[in-house]
């Protein structure tokens, strides 16, 4: 009986150590969360620089082709005045010179030359400024994309910190 429990013995040590072994082999939940996260992140980052990438191409092509999107706010509002001009001058090019006709056009080309004036100061401002007026919707998108790629890059980092001090424990 004493070399059946003397075996018993030996055999519960030997699976009580395979089982502390085994253990040790696996990884922690902790550890394996961190992965998870890092390969999330990793995944957003690519999707990101990606959209960044796509985000650009559509803002040169729009802006080679004269698209509005291409376009800011501000530099949309000058050349709308600009359009307004233009128009003012047709009308009072062909008014009858001295007329109560010509008179008011002209005032209205004044105004308008006058507001153009102001816009054109105003975009300048804006774009010295850094206001998001004087950036069109295409490279609003590019940067909001790149802030996007810069922030996973930071999500990344933090979650390799992360995983090193969950493996040294």
């Amino acid at each position: 009986m004493k070399s059946m429990n003397t075996m018993s013995l030996a055999v519960m040590a030997a699976v009580l150590g395979f089982g502390a072994v085994a253990a040790f082999a696996q990884s922690s939940p902790a550890v394996q969360e961190d992965k998870a996260q890092m390969k999330a992140d990793q995944t957003d980052l690519k999707r990101d620089e990606k959209k960044v990438k796509t985000d650009t191409k559509t803002m040169k092509s729009d802006k080679a082709s004269g698209k509005m999107a291409a376009e800011s706010k501000d530099s949309d509002q000058v050349y709308k005045d600009q359009q307004s001009v233009k128009g003012d001058k047709k009308a009072v090019a062909t008014d009858k010179p001295g007329s109560l006709q010509m008179k008011s056009d002209n005032a209205g080309l004044q105004r308008d030359e006058k507001q153009t004036k102001t816009d054109v100061k105003t975009m300048k401002a804006d774009k010295a400024e850094g206001k998001m007026a004087a950036e069109s919707k295409d490279s609003e998108k590019v940067y909001k994309d790149s802030r996007n790629v810069k922030g996973d890059k930071k999500d990344i980092a933090t979650d390799k910190t992360n995983l090193k001090a969950d493996q040294s424990k």
